[in-house]
C-alpha cells in the first residue's frame, strides 16, 4: 500500500502516483515555499549583520538597518523588497509629507 504524502507548503494531499521526490502539490506551492525560504535566509543574514554591527559599534550599518523615520531597528527589505528603507507604509508616508512640507517652506 502506498504511503499518503502531503504538500510541504499547503498540506494538500499529493497524488498516490506522484514520484518519491515530489514535495509540493503544484508550481504555486513550490514557488511560495521558495519565496519563504529566501525571505528567511535574508532575515537571518540581516540579523547577523545587525549583531555584528552592534558588537563592533558600526553606526553606519546600524543606520542602514534602522527605519529613518521612527528609529526602530527593523529588517526593512528583509521580506518584501531588498531596497526598502522604511519599516512600514505609515513611516514612508510620514517621511514624504515631511519632505513636501520642507520643500513648500523653502519655496515660499
Amino acid at each position: 500500500m502506498a504511503r499518503i504524502r502531503y504538500c510541504e507548503n499547503c498540506g494538500a494531499r499529493l497524488p498516490l502516483k506522484a514520484p518519491a521526490r515530489r514535495r509540493y502539490c503544484d508550481d504555486v506551492c513550490r514557488s511560495q515555499a521558495y519565496r519563504r525560504r529566501v525571505a528567511s535566509e535574508r532575515i537571518w543574514t540581516l540579523g547577523m549583520m545587525l549583531a555584528e554591527a552592534e558588537h563592533f559599534g558600526d553606526r553606519r550599518m546600524i543606520r542602514l538597518l534602522t527605519c529613518p523615520e521612527c528609529g526602530v531597528i527593523t529588517f526593512a527589505g528583509a521580506i518584501h523588497r531588498i531596497d526598502m528603507r522604511f519599516c512600514s507604509g505609515k513611516c514612508r508616508s510620514r517621511a514624504y509629507r515631511r519632505r513636501a512640507a520642507r520643500r513648500a517652506r523653502l519655496a515660499a
